[in-house]
């Protein structure tokens, strides 16, 4: 794993060869703007105080459709490439290669994609201490830091299935197009299904709600850091990451 490191930045680097990673940033910039905007006048119009963030916090970002479209655009945008250009120009041939490892070279690519995912959440984040040291909001910092870590572990497993899918074609768009369908259906239809079941009362109803990713997140916004999700975004992408290696095992071996 000592090639990790070196793959990373090599990896991060890429990303900014080309004007996607800086039209993505802007366009979460702008987003997060907008949600703050309609937080801080929502906030004026109740004209009341909280005595936590949750209600505010589930309104900044686990119900911001906005952000969740974003999401679901910046992912299988941030992924397509990491493996579909390496097989489309063929430096996929060069790096197996190099004395590094299928695993090294899978998990570098994972790393890096988290990495810009976590960097398109900050600015969600920088306009909090604004709302909290000058309009002397005094919210509870314990749902910020469950909904960053519940927020952190998703982003874990979107990029690890978006890595999955990249390594199965050299064409990108594919690649993104599979990876928008699969985080749709985590993210909406799950959400849709879970209220068709619980509305006709059926057995399976709880079991769609542990995996409805908008509702794993509104119980992280409102401080309930729930373990099983957790391990759940966690094991996901341990498996995606699992099968990836694989595929890209195979292509050596053919």
């Amino acid at each position: 794993m000592r090639h990790i490191p070196t793959l990373v930045r090599r990896e991060l680097g890429a990303y900014f060869l080309s004007p996607m990673a800086f039209l993505i940033l802007l366009a979460f910039q702008v987003i997060a703007w907008f949600n703050f905007w309609e937080l801080v006048d929502g906030l004026s119009r109740r004209q009341q105080s909280f005595s936590s963030l949750r209600d505010p916090l589930n309104n900044y970002l686990s119900q911001s459709i906005p952000f969740w479209i974003g999401l679901l655009v910046a992912i299988p945008a941030l992924t397509m490439r990491l493996l579909a250009e390496e097989k489309r120009s063929g430096t996929i041939e060069t790096l197996l290669t190099v004395p590094v490892t299928e695993t090294e070279i899978v998990v570098s690519k994972w790393l890096a994609g988290v990495v810009m995912y976590v960097v398109l959440l900050l600015p969600f984040a920088v306009y909090l201490p604004f709302l909290y040291y000058q309009a002397k909001f005094y919210f509870d910092p314990g749902p910020l830091l469950s909904l960053s870590i519940g927020l952190t572990t998703l982003g874990m497993m979107f990029v690890a299935i978006g890595l999955f899918f990249s390594s199965l074609t050299r064409n990108q768009i594919i690649a993104a197009i599979w990876t928008f369908a699969i985080l749709f259906l985590l993210v909406f239809m799950t959400l849709l299904l879970y209220f068709y079941a619980a509305g006709q009362r059926l057995e399976w109803a709880e079991g769609i709600r542990f995996v409805a990713v908008l509702l794993q997140v509104q119980s992280f916004g409102m401080g309930r850091l729930d373990l099983r999700y957790v391990a759940l975004h966690l094991s996901v992408s341990v498996f995606m990451l699992y099968l990836t290696v694989k595929v890209l095992e195979f292509r050596r071996l053919g």
